[in-house]
């Protein structure tokens, strides 16, 4: 996902680096002796005067007339950033990017476009596994005559920015330039493409949640299975029979206690009738998940509570649960759906 201008600054700004003052516009808006940039994520915005020094009304208006909706390289024009213009005492380019898995930086006195065409004495480019090599920075600066206290300054930015990049899932940033005025340093401008994240939907999310298999339906009979198989055929039974579930549960065989702990306050909090579960001892164990349900069994909820379990410690289960009157225990599969289906009609 690349950003503007403008948001890049944003992110850059909530960790403390130096950004000038701006003004983001959409429509006309003169101010004088201020730099205009238009916002666009193309490059090449200097080469084709979408940067530039504002002095008087008329030219600010021919630049509103020029830009405002209109095109860099198919790309629409509908912001500006206006900055406050400084004198540029030294400035450098900075660049991380991945390639490969690997991290490549790059630094530059020379400035940022077609940097790599230049000859290889004007620029500085590791490739990086876990660390910056801290003396190949150092004695790049030192050659390009900065002092001691910029440099110092200098290879501090290009941590955070190290940093900063992991932090935000950032695929590239961009500075350029990185300008010193009055010994401070100042990133004027910059680029950030940031990797773009999934929008989980909420099964997705209860499953991340949960470390289970879950898939949210429209039903008001909640199914705990274990195996998908399994899990299919109990949702096809009910299919079969003209009736919807709540949902669709898989335990999987890594699941822990708390998270079979964390499925049972979930379920607790939902518009239910009827809590199906349905285990064969073997992926996950009957006694797994029998601690939980005992627990559960002591918390006030308002549906019904019906229970098939078979195979590894279904026996020794059944006797621990058989005394709670609000739990019906049932052996057969068609018996168990019918009777979930004729309680999730009571009203």
């Amino acid at each position: 996902m690349n950003l503007y201008e403008y948001e890049a600054k944003k992110i850059l700004r909530k960790f403390n680096f130096l950004i000038l003052n701006s003004y983001l516009v959409n429509n006309f808006f003169f101010l004088k002796n201020k730099i205009y940039k238009i916002q666009v994520h193309s490059g090449y915005r200097k080469k084709n005067n979408g940067v530039i020094l504002i002095n008087t009304f008329k030219y600010c208006l021919s630049f509103f007339k020029k830009w405002k909706n209109s095109f860099l390289f198919k790309k629409k024009i509908k912001n500006f950033l206006i900055e406050n213009y400084i004198l540029i005492e030294n400035e450098l380019y900075i660049s991380f990017f991945f390639n490969n898995n690997f991290l490549i930086f790059i630094l530059s006195e020379k400035g940022g476009i077609n940097i790599e065409l230049q000859k290889k004495i004007n620029f500085l480019k590791l490739k990086i596994n876990l660390l910056i090599i801290n003396f190949s920075i150092f004695d790049y600066l030192s050659n390009c005559y900065f002092n001691n206290n910029s440099i110092k300054k200098i290879i501090n930015i290009i941590y955070n920015i190290y940093k900063i990049l992991f932090i935000k899932n950032i695929l590239l940033i961009e500075i350029n330039p990185l300008i010193i005025n009055n010994n401070n340093i100042y990133i004027l401008d910059c680029k950030i493409v940031i990797e773009k994240k999934s929008i989980l939907n909420f099964s997705e999310k209860i499953s991340n949640l949960l470390k289970i298999n879950y898939i949210q339906l429209k039903g008001k009979i909640c199914c705990i299975v274990n195996g998908a198989g399994l899990a299919l055929k109990t949702l096809d039974f009910f299919c079969y029979n003209n009736s919807k579930c709540f949902n669709f549960i898989d335990l999987s065989g890594q699941i822990k206690d708390l998270q079979i702990n964390n499925l049972f306050n979930f379920v607790l909090t939902k518009n239910i009738k009827i809590l199906f579960i349905n285990l064969f001892g073997g992926i996950v164990s009957c006694k797994k998940i029998l601690n939980s349900l005992l627990n559960y069994m002591y918390l006030n909820f308002n549906h019904k509570i019906i229970i098939r379990l078979d195979g590894a410690f279904s026996n020794y289960s059944k006797k621990k649960l058989i005394k709670f009157k609000n739990l019906i225990i049932i052996e057969n599969l068609n018996n168990c759906i019918k009777k979930c289906i004729i309680l999730s009609n009571v009203k």
